[in-house]
This record gives C-alpha cells, sequence and structure tokens, in this order.
C-alpha cells in the first residue's frame, strides 16, 4: 500500500512545510520501531515522552517525512511537516492512508464510565445472531471472527484502528463495535470516524486523576455526540441514551441526528415492562418501538439490564428482527470477567468482576447482595497512580454492602500497597476490623480484614467462605497479570480460585 504524499497532506492542516514532498508514502508510523522505508513518522508528545525524541532514530530506519508541532533544524534534508495537533493529525492521516474504512462498516460507538465491555459483547452476539460479521475493538481484546488481539488500550490509536477496520473490511467484516474511552476521545484517537450510533451507558466517578473534575469527564464523553457523530458522513445517524442517567441532560443533540432512550421512566423509548432476577439470570418483557421482545439472558446483575437494553435499541436501528435479538441476547452465556460465575466444589457462589469504580463496586454488591441466600463476602482493592479521591468511598460502600469484606491490592504501581489500603479504610467508620479471620467463626456484624497479598486474600475468602455464600472478588477481572512498581507479574483472579481447589485451569 502506498499514497501519494501531496494528496496524503491534503487530509490534514498544516501550518508549514519543509521540503520536497513528491513521491509516495509506504506506510506511517507513531513508533519510531515500527518505521520502514519511505514511512511516514507520527511525532507525538505524550504523557511521559516526546516523540521528537525518536526522529533521528525513525529517519534512520527509513522514514521521508516527520509530522511533529516544532520544525527541527537539525533535521534538514527530511520533509519536515508542522502540525497544531500531531495525534489529531495521525486520526486524519491514517484515515486518508487506509481509504476510510470506517465508511463501508456499521460503527457503534460505546461510551460511558460502566456497561461498555459488557454491551459490547451483546451487540457483537446479536449481530452474529443476525449472520452479520461484526469486529470488536474494546478493553478485554480486539476480534474478528476467530483472530483476537490483545487490548494495550481500550480504545486503540487511530492508526491501529484504521489499520485493524480495513484489514478485517477485506476479511468481509460488516460491523465495528467499540468501546469509546474518555482519553481517546480527550486524545484525538477516534477523530475522523463516521460513527453510524453513539451509546452514552452512564457518568460516575472515575478517572479524574487524568480529567480532574466530573465536569472535564464528561466533557470529553460529551464530544462523541456533539462533535464525532455530528461530523460523521453517514446518512443516518443515532445516538442511544440512557434517560435514568441525569448527566444526559446536558448533552446538546443537534438537529438530524435520531435519538432513542432507553430507561426505566414512561418516556424511554425501551424500557422493562417486568423483569426477574436470580443468580441463574434475567428473564424480562421490553417495551420498544417495534413491539413488546421476551427476552432470557444468562447475565447475573440487574444492573445488566440496561446494557441489555442498550444493546436491543442498537439491533433495532440496525434494522435487526425480533427473532435474532432474542437469539442473540440468549446466547451471550457469560462476559469475561463481568460478574463471571467460577464453578467449585464447596458450591459457593463466586463471582469475578472488573468493577474498580465506586458506582460498578455498589452496583455488583446491590445486586448480588439482593441474590444472596447467606453471606456476601467481598475481596477487592484499589490501583495505585489512579484516582485517590474513589479509594475511601469504595470502603464506606464495600463494607456497607458486604458481611464479610477482605481489603488487598489491586495493581499498586508505584504506591505502597499498605498506603493504598489505609486510604480505603478512612471510608470505614462502624465496622470492626479483624486483625485474623478465622474459617467456621460466626461474626454477629459486618467486619473487614485486610491481606495486602492479593492472592493470600482471595484463598482466606475461599476458607471462610461457607455452601450457599456469595463472595465477590473484584477490581480485576479478566485481567491476567498484577503490575508492581518494578515489575508485572501473571495473575489472574479466576485462576487463584481454581488453583484453591485444586481445578486444572
Amino acid at each position: 500500500m502506498s499514497m501519494d504524499t501531496k494528496k496524503l497532506l491534503k487530509s490534514i492542516h498544516v501550518v508549514s512545510l519543509h521540503g520536497d514532498v513528491s513521491g509516495d508514502i509506504k506506510g506511517i508510523a507513531y513508533d519510531s520501531r515500527k518505521v520502514h522505508n519511505n514511512y511516514l513518522f507520527v511525532a507525538m508528545p505524550g504523557e511521559k515522552e516526546d516523540g521528537i525524541k525518536y526522529e533521528q532514530e525513525a529517519v534512520r530506519n527509513g522514514a521521508v517525512a516527520i509530522v511533529a508541532k516544532t520544525y527541527n533544524p537539525s533535521m534538514d534534508g527530511v520533509v519536515q511537516i508542522i502540525v497544531d495537533d500531531p495525534r489529531s493529525a495521525l486520526s486524519l492521516l491514517s484515515r486518508e492512508f487506509y481509504n476510510n474504512p470506517a465508511a463501508d462498516l456499521f460503527v457503534v460507538g460505546i461510551t460511558g464510565t460502566n456497561g461498555k465491555t459488557t454491551t459490547t459483547y451483546l451487540v457483537e452476539s446479536i449481530l452474529a445472531s443476525a449472520k452479520r460479521k461484526p469486529m470488536v475493538i474494546g478493553t478485554i481484546n480486539y476480534r474478528y471472527m476467530n483472530k483476537k488481539v490483545k487490548a494495550v488500550n481500550t480504545t486503540p490509536e487511530s492508526l491501529d484502528l484504521n489499520m485493524m477496520m480495513s484489514e478485517y473490511l477485506s476479511q468481509g467484516a460488516t460491523d465495528l463495535v467499540m468501546e469509546v474511552s474518555s482519553h481517546a476521545i480527550a486524545q484525538g484517537r477516534v477523530n475522523g470516524i463516521d460513527f453510524d450510533v453513539a451509546i452514552f451507558t452512564n457518568l460516575t466517578q472515575d478517572h479524574l486523576d487524568y480529567h480532574k473534575t466530573m465536569e472535564n469527564y464528561f466533557a470529553a464523553k460529551s464530544l462523541l455526540f456533539e462533535k464525532l457523530l455530528v461530523a460523521s458522513h453517514k446518512s443516518k445517524k443515532f445516538a442511544i441514551l440512557n434517560s435514568d442517567d441525569p448527566w444526559i441532560s446536558k448533552l446538546r443533540i443537534k438537529r438530524g441526528i435520531h435519538i432513542l432512550r432507553f430507561g426505566n421512566s414512561k418516556q424511554a423509548d425501551i424500557r422493562p415492562v417486568e423483569s426477574t432476577t436470580s443468580l441463574d439470570g434475567i428473564t424480562m418483557k421490553l417495551s420498544t418501538p417495534i413491539g413488546i421482545i421476551d427476552l432470557k439472558s444468562p447475565l447475573v446483575g440487574s444492573y445488566n439490564i440496561y446494557n441489555i437494553m442498550a444493546a436491543v435499541a442498537t439491533a433495532i436501528v440496525s434494522n435487526i428482527s425480533i427473532d435474532h435479538i432474542k437469539h442473540g441476547i440468549g446466547a451471550l452465556k457469560h462476559v469475561p470477567g463481568r460478574v463471571e460465575r467460577v464453578e467449585n466444589p464447596k458450591d459457593v457462589y463466586v463471582f469475578v468482576d472488573y468493577a474498580h469504580s465506586p458506582d460498578a463496586l455498589e452496583k455488583v454488591l446491590t445486586a448480588l447482595s439482593g441474590l444472596k441466600k447467606k453471606r456476601m463476602i467481598c475481596v477487592f482493592g484499589c490501583g495505585g497512580d489512579r484516582d485517590k479521591g474513589k479509594r475511601p468511598i469504595m470502603g464506606e460502600i464495600a463494607v456497607r454492602l458486604a458481611d464479610i469484606t477482605v481489603i488487598t491490592s489491586d495493581n499498586p504501581r508505584s504506591e505502597q500497597p499498605e498506603t493504598i489500603i489505609s486510604e480505603i479504610e478512612r471510608g470505614i467508620t462502624n465496622t470492626p476490623k479483624v486483625e485474623s479471620m478465622d474459617p467456621g467463626r460466626r461474626y454477629d456484624s459486618k467486619v473487614y480484614t485486610v491481606i495486602a497479598d492479593r492472592k493470600q486474600a482471595i484463598r482466606k475468602a475461599l476458607e471462610i467462605a461457607e455452601k450457599g455464600d456469595v463472595l465477590l472478588i473484584a477490581g480485576k477481572g479478566h485481567e491476567d497479570y498484577q503490575i508492581f512498581k518494578d515489575k508485572t507479574i501473571h495473575f489472574s483472579d479466576r485462576e487463584n480460585v481454581h488453583d484453591y481447589f485444586g481445578i486444572k485451569n
């Protein structure tokens, strides 16, 4: 693949141009190690390092042109294209180089604090039921048909995104279902993507280490609807919104975009007429613009009703039949690391979940507590180098909703696990702390304990759990690693449960 340089540069606003741009570009890279002969290198500023530092290496590897924010006089002889925002430029250059693959796909973008991953799986299952060929970009992996790539970011860089769309489109893909993170929107990774559908699941506290305030966090999310969906060249565009979320009222949706609302209010276009939840799943009737739909889902947790409604709304605007909607919802048995049941010989209801924000933890504990037959046990921690304000909030939520809480490490990163745990404990005021928790002992009131080693914390929870208890291991979900200051180790909550019982993974 190659493209005339002049044609490629027409896709961006160039502040100044230095050098002869005749000839073709055979590839684009933002990582100097991935540059080959006749490549264009985009020097992007990063949180830790600036791509400008790697311009010389990129040229040695074959770059014939550099896109950067500032001119480098020591790079005389190399074409330099100066732009205001290299990252945004990368989005538009990638779109042009790969011939705008999003134009030939039905593109669904899902944003919100919680529910994005589960909703992508539900939409994927419905599309597959209708014999379409969806590709999925999300937190767990990037996948199409039988090919899976481990996710580096929830939403990849624009170059990687356009490259994957182009590759899978050539293999027959019909749809793209993607999680769109607030980071990706703020950093311009999805600029230039022609969206058909944008979904807003909810907004609660998370990522304030990056966005600083909830208003900034919302402003980033809102760009998907107020800027990116508006700029899309698709003939019909849809905003699918959770009408029960108070932040929705702040969105300013322009004319020409069709709105479909889901929620519990009578004003919602898609709403549950009746529903039943249990540890075996969800049964419900949905009122929709295409009639009443009877649904059965193996997913656990009443909050999944919202994810199902968002997926059904997407199916409706995609002109998918009720039969395929019902089959697709029922066919999804579980989502990796999202209230994922781990069978065990002790007959304890063990669930692994990714909940790592206050709202997510409260929702999953509330849902499981309402279904429990005996005690509710919760193991959780908070990640290091992330929003510290949520730590005491999550501590309060855990001890309020669980009978026994085991506070432990998550991904401590550069922080000391004990420091993070002490900040979690600040939110705990009236719940007694037990230094050593013994199996078989009955506690008359709610208690909590601290075990910094996550493996030992899980083992202790499994020791004290009895038949019929519900055990939630929260925070890491699908992750198979744990990040420390000086190393990253293999670690899976699900595998640790299996190891405790001697079950082969």
